[in-house]
């Protein structure tokens, strides 16, 4: 090969990556207002790249040990960044059930159905971080800045994450009860 070719080949990878997370954007822009008509979302197509840069921490994929040992509230906020990053936004309550649960995420109760319960007495709780659409969906406050917020029933919006994280071990207990 020879080495003249290398900047030009640069330089289309360059502009490729930059058009990827163009497209990205606005696959995310569609799937939001397709989540909004009740619609499914669309998949990535090509170039499918997270917004976030490398090695940034973000979760790529699901891997059977990715929320094993966190709290119920950080599973749940890195599922939703994964969505996101994804562009697939939003998600109902059961389909994060399932994924953080295949994502190594261990419930402390009797049943799927009481954990199911308790994973949405959290999400309907924590309204500092989480945001209910009006079809149902879950994403995060911080995705919906011009949204009317919910009202509070859940600690206060200024309160410390990791007090936060020590209440999901409680609503889990609770929900087991």
């Amino acid at each position: 090969m020879s080495s003249e070719l290398l900047p030009a080949i640069t330089l289309l990878e360059r502009e490729y990556e930059e058009l990827a997370r163009n497209a990205n954007t606005l696959l995310g822009t569609i799937n939001l207002l397709r989540s909004r008509a009740g619609l499914d979302p669309k998949p990535p197509g090509i170039g499918a790249t997270s917004d976030t840069p490398e090695g940034s921490g973000a979760i790529t994929e699901i891997k059977p040990d990715t929320f094993y040992g966190k709290k119920l509230q950080t599973a749940v906020r890195e599922y939703l960044d994964l969505r996101r990053a994804k562009n697939l936004g939003p998600a109902k309550p059961r389909e994060i059930y399932e994924a953080i649960t295949s994502g190594g995420f261990q419930f402390e109760t009797t049943s799927a159905e009481v954990a199911l319960v308790g994973l949405r007495a959290m999400l309907r709780k924590r309204t500092q971080f989480f945001h209910k659409l009006p079809n149902g969906t879950y994403g995060l406050t911080a995705w919906y800045p011009h949204a009317k917020p919910a009202k509070a029933t859940g600690p206060a919006a200024g309160s410390d994450p990791e007090e936060d994280d020590a209440a999901d071990a409680e609503d889990s207990d609770a929900a087991a009860a």
